[in-house]
């Protein structure tokens, strides 16, 4: 369920939904959404200098962020969500919903350049709900410097998965880099290959989103990151002292609670 699947808010229990004969990327950028076919009809992968053509397109692309952004809506209360979904598709966004459901993955476009690591992850962790579309099995999120990582719906799977996915993807696209910026792009009819999704949105879809972001600006700004570098040993250190690395960093998790509230629970 790592490609082609999206978690559907339904009251009191979410659908973990899969469409496996998609072919389709999701691509958000200003919280407008693209779709292009990343897959052949035979399974194959579209040649790298036609994708690199239509993220070309996309990038090209001046229109700015809706003034609702669908986007917020999947950080909403779930039960919230299931209902205000119901009438997105009652208000004729059914197939606009099902491209999003059935993408592959979802590929975030952010406009702007990583300024620290404070910022870094606050990018990755949530972002703007604007250019997000949470319910996704996971998407890649790219800054305009090239900083990429991974953000990715929990409920279908274990991290584990998407870590050997992450580490395969970098691998193969750092030793048999398929396009690099010098690459020429494809000619080919991008305006063609590429489509915009539009939704339908009546006052109330509209009032909706508002009040979602309402939420979703709250939730972020009681959040505070801060970072620091260790230098004195890292997992390679405790190995040979017989640690686990990853026992040692939830004790370091439990031990910051227990200094921050005086309990463990």
């Amino acid at each position: 369920r790592l490609f082609n699947s999206t978690r559907v808010p339904k009251l009191n229990k979410d659908e973990l939904v899969s469409d496996e004969k998609a072919r389709h990327l999701l691509v958000l950028r200003n919280g407008n959404f693209y779709v292009f076919n990343v897959l052949e009809k035979d399974g194959s992968i579209v040649k790298a200098s036609e994708i690199k053509a239509h993220l070309n397109y996309i990038l090209s692309d001046n229109t700015p962020t809706p003034e609702f952004p669908l986007g917020y809506l999947t950080s909403e209360d779930r039960n919230t969500w299931a209902i205000v979904r119901q009438k997105l598709l009652d208000n004729g966004n059914q197939e606009a919903l099902h491209k999003v459901d059935s993408a592959v993955f979802c590929l975030c476009l952010d406009d702007f350049p990583v300024k620290d690591r404070v910022h870094l992850s606050h990018n990755m962790l949530h972002g703007s709900a604007s250019n997000r579309w949470y319910d996704k099995s996971f998407s890649i999120i790219m800054t305009k410097d090239g900083t990429a990582a991974i953000n990715f719906e929990h409920s279908w799977g274990d991290g584990v998965a998407v870590l050997r996915f992450q580490n395969e993807v970098f691998k193969d696209s750092t030793e048999r880099p398929a396009v690099s910026p010098q690459s020429t792009p494809a000619t080919v009819d991008s305006s063609n290959a590429v489509q915009k999704l539009t939704f339908n949105l009546d006052d109330p879809l509209k009032a909706a989103v508002t009040d979602a972001k309402k939420k979703f600006d709250a939730l972020v700004s009681s959040l505070t990151i801060a970072t620091m570098e260790f230098k004195r040993g890292g997992k390679e250190f405790l190995k040979t002292q017989k640690l686990s690395p990853d026992a040692i960093s939830q004790l370091s998790f439990q031990m910051a609670f227990l200094r921050q509230y005086g309990q463990t629970t």
